[in-house]
C-alpha cells in the first residue's frame, strides 16, 4: 500500500534510540523522574512540582472500604459506575480504574474490589480516557473540558489542552518520562512528566479529531487513530500515514507488547493487524515468522469497535463492540466471545498484567471483570 509521510506539524520529534522527545529547534529534553510514591495514598512526598504555569484547583477526593454495589456471580465481577467510559489496570495489578460521564475516577484494589478512591475532575464535562504510567505512581484522566488530570497521592496536576478541545485519548510513554493527549481539534500533546512541561505538540493532516494515542514499547512510535479513517505513526519529525482498509474512522490502536504489531480498530467493526518496524509499516498478510494468523479480524453484526487491548504475552486481543459483545482472538480465523449480562455496548477494555482478567466498561454503568486464564 502507497504511504505517505508529511512533516510534522508543530514541531517536536521523537528519538528512537533514546526515547527523548527532541523539542521544537533541537534542543533535547531531558527527563528524569524522581521519587516513586505511593498511588492515591496519601504516604508522604508527591508528584514532582510543575515548573511552568499549571492550575491546581481543588480537588474532591474521598475513599471508601467497600464498594457502593458489587457482585461476583461465578468468574464474573461486576463493579456499579453509572456512566462508566473507559477502564484501565495499574501495571502492578493492584488497581483498576474507571472514568465516568459525570468527571469521576473511581479505583478499585484488585485483592478484594473494595473501593480505595473516588475522584472528582474540576468543572468537568465527562472523563474519556484514563492511563496508568508503568509504574503505577500516577493515573492521567482526559477530560472532555480539554483538561488532563493527572492523579497522585490525592492531588491532581492539571494540563490545559492549548487547543481548548476536548481530549479524547490519553497514554504514557513506556519508559514514563512522557505523557500523550489527543484532542478532537488533532491535535497531539506531549508533556514531559518530570515538570509536566508541554515539549512537543503535533497535529494529524486532515483531521477528523484524534480518537486513540498509543506509545510502543521501545517510545520510538507514537501512534495516532483518527476519525478520518487514518492511522499517523509519529517519529523523527514525520508521520507514517497507514489508510484503514475500510475507510472508517479509527475508534483505538494499541501495540503489542512484543512490539511485532500494532492493532486498529475502527467504526465499521473491523480489526487489523499490522506489522510495524523501523518507523514503517504495513498491512500484513499470512506471516508465520510474525504470527500464526495475521488478517481482517471482524465482529458478527457490529455496531463498530469501541476499544481494544493486547494482553501481555501478545497472544490475545479483546474487541469491544457497540452491539455488547467482547469478541477474543488467539490469532486464529474464528474469536471467542463472551455477552455479559446486559445487551449495552461495550466502551472500553483492559487485560490485567497478568493476563487473567479482562475488564469492560459497559453502557449500562457497570464495569465487569471477567475471569479469562492465567
Amino acid at each position: 500500500m502507497s504511504e505517505d509521510k508529511p512533516e510534522a506539524g508543530k514541531g517536536g520529534r521523537g528519538d528512537p534510540n533514546t526515547g527523548a522527545w527532541i523539542g521544537a529547534g533541537g534542543l533535547i529534553v531531558a527527563a528524569v523522574v524522581g521519587g516513586i510514591f505511593a498511588l492515591l495514598a496519601a504516604r508522604g512526598g508527591g508528584p514532582p512540582t510543575p515548573t511552568t504555569s499549571l492550575s491546581s484547583p481543588a480537588v474532591s477526593v474521598s475513599a471508601a472500604t467497600t464498594s457502593p454495589s458489587s457482585s461476583t456471580v461465578g468468574n464474573l465481577v461486576t463493579l456499579v459506575s453509572p456512566g462508566v467510559d473507559t477502564v484501565a489496570y495499574s501495571f502492578d495489578g493492584k488497581y483498576l480504574a474507571a472514568g465516568n460521564a459525570n468527571g469521576i475516577v473511581r479505583v478499585w484494589q484488585t485483592s478484594n474490589w473494595q473501593v480505595a478512591d473516588s475522584m472528582t475532575n474540576p468543572n468537568s464535562k465527562g472523563v474519556t480516557s484514563i492511563a496508568f504510567n508503568r509504574a503505577s505512581s500516577l493515573l492521567a484522566a482526559g477530560d472532555a473540558n480539554g483538561h488532563v488530570y493527572v492523579w497522585a497521592s490525592g492531588h491532581a496536576t492539571v494540563l490545559s489542552d492549548p487547543s481548548d478541545a476536548p481530549i479524547r485519548s490519553v497514554a504514557f510513554s513506556q519508559n514514563n518520562k512522557y505523557l500523550a493527549a489527543g484532542d478532537t481539534s488533532g491535535t497531539i500533546n506531549v508533556w514531559q512528566t518530570s515538570t509536566w512541561r508541554l515539549v512537543s505538540s503535533m497535529t494529524d493532516p486532515g483531521s477528523s479529531g484524534v480518537n486513540s494515542v498509543a506509545f510502543n514499547p521501545t517510545n520510538s512510535l507514537l501512534a495516532v487513530g483518527d476519525a478520518n479513517g487514518r492511522i499517523y505513526l509519529w517519529a523523527n519529525g514525520h508521520a507514517t500515514v497507514l489508510n484503514d482498509p475500510f475507510g472508517a474512522a479509527v475508534r483505538s490502536v494499541v501495540f503489542a507488547a512484543d512490539n511485532r504489531a500494532l492493532v486498529s480498530g475502527n467504526s465499521a467493526g473491523y480489526v487489523y493487524v499490522w506489522h510495524v518496524g523501523n518507523g514503517e509499516a504495513w498491512l500484513t498478510t499470512l506471516s508465520p515468522s510474525h504470527y500464526e494468523v495475521a488478517e481482517t479480524l471482524h465482529d458478527p453484526d457490529t455496531k463498530g469497535i469501541e476499544s481494544i487491548s493486547f494482553n501481555a504475552r501478545s497472544t490475545t486481543i479483546a474487541a469491544a463492540d457497540g452491539n455488547g459483545r467482547v469478541y477474543l482472538w488467539l490469532y486464529n480465523p474464528t474469536p471467542g466471545q463472551f455477552q455479559y449480562p446486559t445487551n449495552d455496548a461495550a466502551l472500553s477494555v483492559a487485560y490485567s498484567p497478568d493476563d487473567s482478567y479482562l475488564a469492560i466498561a459497559s453502557a449500562s454503568g457497570n464495569v465487569y471483570v471477567k475471569l479469562v486464564g492465567s
